[in-house]
Formats: structure tokens, C-alpha cells, sequence
């Protein structure tokens, strides 16, 4: 590739790329655009709001060639979304069009961010992770999830020809019915469109290959991922909506490959969902963490490399949050670092003399003196042995944040100083 192919092909900033869309819309008719950088997201001027995540990660990943195709197609698309249809209040009417969704908590709490930012409702509390009884959550639009595992939740979607809508505690109250029975006709929906045949293999590798936006959902059909032939406990992988992989726990080489593939499928396409992998034990999935550490230096940067995306958006809205709500927190950054030796790893700043809200990293710069550069660095799990009382879990926030009202004391201090690094 020449000097001058590196220089047209190079992906624009965020705020460029939003930029070029706000263009777009005004060269088809719409003026009224009004952006807003923590959201990524347009308003526009009928009232409607796009966002930019997917769009962005599908311009990034074609040719140049076809970059200026992916925008206009975008444009017509959004000039000419439909309207919601109407969600029937008879769930017999209702039952027939009703699905199971997958979605990460960390969309859920970013959501509700947005939703308080915009005067629609505080933010609530995430849903609980693992297994558990169905549960309600409230993102500022009242979405019903029950928890899968380790950040998976599932949702209800109304699907129709053209639009998949999720379903609120509104809706669900005016039919009258359990949440247990409005989870399971989804998933026996979800049946009704699953051809088992659809699952390509090779190696022990499985992908589906079904391309009806409900790839991922089919984690929930244990029994179709029992009958595959996998080495070991079957493990799944959903990096977006669209794409379910699953091999075996001692398939070695099918699980690099998995993660390999992951920076593609989960950074660079729409619709990212989740860059863990979760394995099925005694029918029911749990977060899995490799033992190999070959896996564990793949696995490691797709989580640090999402937290960072997560970490950023959620650090934008709460700032904005902060300054509306004349609130005085100092919101600290998810920082990825690359030591001499080329490997990486997350830190978070810890300032003395400042209220702050940390993220949660591998590694925590307690930053004593700025002036008499009298800073280091602990493991995050070193530091919270020895101040993890000063650590209070933020409630609603996916990522996790903690709230920190008091710097260390000497004492602790002396402690922490053994532990760095």
C-alpha cells in the first residue's frame, strides 16, 4: 500500500466521521442536525435521534472505495425510518411477533445515563449477572431483562418486517401475563425459526449461519448447542448480534481462533455485543476465563479494549450529568498503557485531595503529590486489600465505578508502596 493509499484510507475521529454524516443529511434536505458527542449520537430536526456506533464501526471496516456508499445508504435509511409500529395490548396478538434479544448491561446503563442527561429519569441499578429468577430493569425506558451471565441480559423484542422494537414494563402490564410466559413464548419463537442445519462446523469450530439478527439469541438454545460435536464443554462466543460461535474447552486451536477473529467481528462491525467467552455447564452459561494463558493474552485485550470504549462514553455522560446536576466529582479516566516490553495494561488515576469516581482497572497511579511528582502504581487487587473500605461501588453503573471521597492515609500509604510496581 502507497504513502497515499495509507493517508485517504485512515479512519476518522468520532467526531470527524459525525461530521461528514451532518453533511450528508444537509445535502438531502435535512438542516436541522444537532450532534452530541457523548451519546454519539444526531438529532434531527423531526424529532428523531440516530446513533453513529454502528454505522462508524461499518465505514471503518470496507474499502475506501466503498465508504462513501455506506454513508449515503445510511442517510436514506435514517431519512426514512418508519414509525414504531403500535405494540398490540392483546398479547395474543402480540405472541406470534415476540423475541428474545441479547443485549450487554453496560447498553442498559449507558442508556439510562443518556435518559438522565436528558431529563428522562435517574439512572437505575443493572440487572444482577449470572443465573437467577427474572427480573425487571428500568433504563429510562422501562426494558424487562432477566440475566444470562457474566454482562449478557436478555431482552423482549416486537419484530415486524421492518423494525425490532423492545418491549417496556408498559406494555407488558397491559397483557395481563407472567414474565415467565412472555420469556418463554419468545424463546419458543425463537425455535420456530431455528433450523439446527444452519450451524457450519469445521474443525469443532460452529458458527451459525441463520443472518436473521437473532444469531447471538440462540445461546438460549441449550439443546441445539448440546447436539453439536465440540471437544470439551461447549463454549460460546457473541462478539455482535449477528454472530454465535461455539467449539470446546479443549479445543485449543478453535478457541484462538475464536478470540482472534474477535478485534474483527466485535470492533469492527455493528451491533457489538460482548468480547467474553461463556461456557455451558449443566445448562447454563457461565463466564469463562480460560486456563491457557496463550488464551488468557488473547482474551485480556478485547475486554480492556471494550472497557476503554465503555469507560469513555459513560466518563462523557456523567460529566455532562455532573455539570447540569451542578454536581462536584472528579470523573477519572480507563487509560491503557504499553509498557517497554510491547505488552499493555489498564490504569486508573487516584488523586489525593479529590472526591473522585475510579473505574475499575488492573492497576491503580496513586498520584500523592502532583507538584513533588510523588506518584505510583499498585494492582488493583493489592490496593483494594489494603483500602478497599475507602472504595464505595456506585450503584447503576455498568462499568463499574467506584466512589472515592478520602485519599489513603500514612499509614496506608506505607502499606500500598510495598505493592508497587
Amino acid at each position: 500500500m502507497s504513502l497515499l493509499d495509507k493517508v485517504l484510507s485512515r479512519q476518522p475521529s468520532r467526531t470527524e466521521f459525525a461530521q461528514k454524516i451532518i453533511r450528508a443529511f444537509r445535502e438531502a434536505g435535512i438542516e436541522q442536525v444537532e450532534p452530541s458527542e457523548s451519546e454519539f449520537s444526531l438529532k434531527l430536526g423531526g424529532g428523531s435521534t440516530v446513533f453513529l456506533s454502528n454505522v462508524y464501526a461499518n465505514y471503518c471496516r470496507v474499502k475506501r472505495s466503498l465508504r462513501e456508499t455506506v454513508i449515503s445508504e445510511f442517510v436514506t435509511a435514517a431519512a426514512s425510518i418508519p414509525a414504531l409500529p403500535v405494540i398490540p395490548s392483546d398479547f395474543a396478538m402480540v405472541k406470534p411477533s415476540l423475541m428474545p434479544v441479547l443485549r450487554d448491561a453496560a447498553s442498559f446503563s449507558i442508556e439510562s445515563l443518556m435518559n438522565r442527561k436528558n431529563g428522562r429519569g435517574a439512572a437505575p441499578s443493572v440487572p444482577p449477572f449470572g443465573g437467577g429468577d427474572l427480573v425487571t430493569v428500568d433504563p429510562g425506558m422501562g426494558e424487562l431483562t432477566k440475566p444470562l451471565a457474566g454482562g449478557l441480559v436478555v431482552g423482549l423484542a416486537y419484530d415486524t418486517e421492518h423494525t425490532i422494537t423492545s418491549i417496556d414494563r408498559d406494555h407488558f402490564e397491559e397483557w395481563g401475563v407472567s414474565l415467565e410466559e412472555a420469556f418463554k413464548t419468545a424463546k419458543d419463537n425463537l425455535w420456530e425459526k431455528t433450523d439446527p442445519g444452519r450451524f457450519a462446523g469445521e474443525g469443532g469450530v460452529y458458527s451459525g449461519e441463520w443472518h436473521d439478527s437473532y444469531d447471538s439469541s440462540r445461546m438460549l438454545l441449550t439443546e441445539v448447542i448440546y447436539r453439536l460435536s465440540v471437544d470439551g464443554d461447549p463454549v460460546a462466543f457473541v462478539p455482535n448480534r449477528d454472530q454465535l460461535w461455539v467449539t470446546g474447552t479443549n479445543n485449543l486451536a478453535g478457541l484462538t481462533a475464536l478470540l482472534k477473529a474477535g478485534a474483527e467481528s466485535h470492533f469492527k462491525q455493528g451491533h457489538p455485543l460482548s468480547p467474553d467467552l461463556y461456557v455451558l455447564l449443566d445448562g447454563t452459561w457461565k463466564l469463562y476465563v480460560p486456563e491457557d494463558q496463550s488464551l488468557r493474552d488473547l482474551l485480556l485485550p478485547l475486554k480492556r479494549q471494550r472497557d476503554a470504549i465503555d469507560y469513555s462514553q459513560q466518563q462523557g455522560l456523567l460529566n455532562d450529568i455532573h455539570k447540569l446536576e451542578e454536581i462536584d466529582i472528579f470523573v477519572a479516566s480507563y487509560k491503557i498503557f504499553e509498557r517497554e516490553d510491547g505488552s499493555s495494561y489498564s490504569a486508573c488515576i487516584w488523586s489525593n485531595g479529590i472526591d473522585s469516581s475510579l473505574p475499575q482497572a488492573e492497576n491503580i497511579a496513586f498520584l500523592v503529590d502532583l507538584e513533588g511528582k510523588d506518584h505510583f502504581v499498585v494492582p488493583w487487587d493489592a490496593a483494594v486489600s489494603v483500602v478497599g473500605s475507602l472504595l464505595e461501588q456506585e450503584p447503576g453503573l455498568m462499568p463499574i465505578r467506584y466512589r472515592v471521597r478520602q485519599f489513603p492515609n500514612a499509614e496506608q500509604l506505607i502499606e500500598l508502596r510495598k505493592f508497587a510496581v
